[in-house]
C-alpha cells in the first residue's frame, strides 16, 4: 500500500489557495479580502485560530454559495493543469513504480475533498484521504468544513479509521514532506520524507527514515 501526502509531496506547491484564486470568478475581489484571509493565516500561525479557520475564511470570503457542480468543474480543470505543471519531476515515475508493483495507491492529505478527488480520478488512485467540504441541501458550498482539518495527528487518525483501525497487510509506504504527518510516517513500514521542510528533514535523519528529492535531475 502506498500512501501519498499531496501539497508539495506530489505537487511543488500547495493547492488551496492557488485553487481559491483558480475558482474565484472575481480576480479584484480575491486581491481585495486576501489580506482578510492572510491576517487569519497569522492568527493560526501565532496559535490563537486552528488551521481549519483558514480553509474557512477563503470558503465564506470567496466560494460560499457556489454550486457542488460549478466547483468540480474548476477542479476539474485546476487538477488537470497542475498535473501538467505542477507536479515534481519524479512524482509520475514513484507513482507508476508502485502501480507496476501492484501496489494500491491512496491520497492521505489535509487538502479538500474536491481536489483531492479529482488528483485521484486523474491518476488513477484507489483512495482519498482528506478535508472534507460541508454543503447545504442544495449542494451549495458553506463556509464550513464536515468534521475536522485532515491534518497531522487528525490525518493520521483518518488513516488508521480506513484501514477499520486494523494494520493491513503487506509493506506500508508512506510519503510526506511536512513533520506533522511524523506519526504516519512512523507507523509505515517505510516511511518516506519528499523533499522535506527542515524540521521533517532533522526528524527524518533522527528516525533513520528514507530522504528523497523528486526534483533532482535524473
Amino acid at each position: 500500500i502506498a500512501l501519498f501526502d499531496l501539497d508539495k509531496t506530489l505537487t511543488r506547491r500547495g493547492t488551496w489557495s492557488r485553487f481559491v484564486r483558480f475558482a474565484s470568478p472575481n480576480k479584484l475581489k480575491f486581491w481585495a479580502v486576501l489580506p482578510l484571509i492572510g491576517w487569519q493565516a497569522l492568527i493560526y500561525k501565532l496559535g490563537l485560530a486552528s488551521r481549519a479557520s483558514v480553509k474557512i475564511a477563503s470558503i465564506h470570503y470567496l466560494l460560499k454559495g457556489r454550486s457542488r457542480a460549478d466547483l468540480a468543474a474548476r477542479a476539474k480543470e485546476f487538477i488537470e493543469l497542475e498535473i501538467s505543471t505542477g507536479l515534481r519531476r519524479h512524482t509520475l515515475e514513484r507513482i507508476e513504480a508502485h502501480r507496476l508493483a501492484g501496489d494500491r495507491l491512496i491520497i492521505a492529505s489535509a487538502a479538500v475533498d474536491l481536489i483531492c478527488d479529482e488528483v485521484a480520478r486523474a491518476l488513477s488512485f484507489e483512495g482519498v484521504i482528506s478535508t472534507k467540504l460541508a454543503w447545504d441541501r442544495q449542494d451549495r458550498l458553506r463556509a464550513d468544513l464536515e468534521g475536522e482539518n485532515s491534518y497531522g495527528e487528525e490525518k493520521f487518525a483518518r488513516k488508521k479509521a480506513y484501514f477499520d483501525h486494523q494494520r493491513p497487510e503487506g509493506v506500508i509506504y508512506f510519503y510526506s514532506d511536512h513533520h506533522t504527518d511524523m506519526p504516519s510516517l512512523l507507523w509505515a513500514d517505510q516511511g518516506i520524507a519528499v523533499n522535506p521542510s527542515p524540521p521533517l528533514r532533522h526528524l527524518a535523519k533522527a528516525h533513520n527514515l528514507t530522504i528523497q528529492d523528486w526534483e533532482q535531475a535524473s
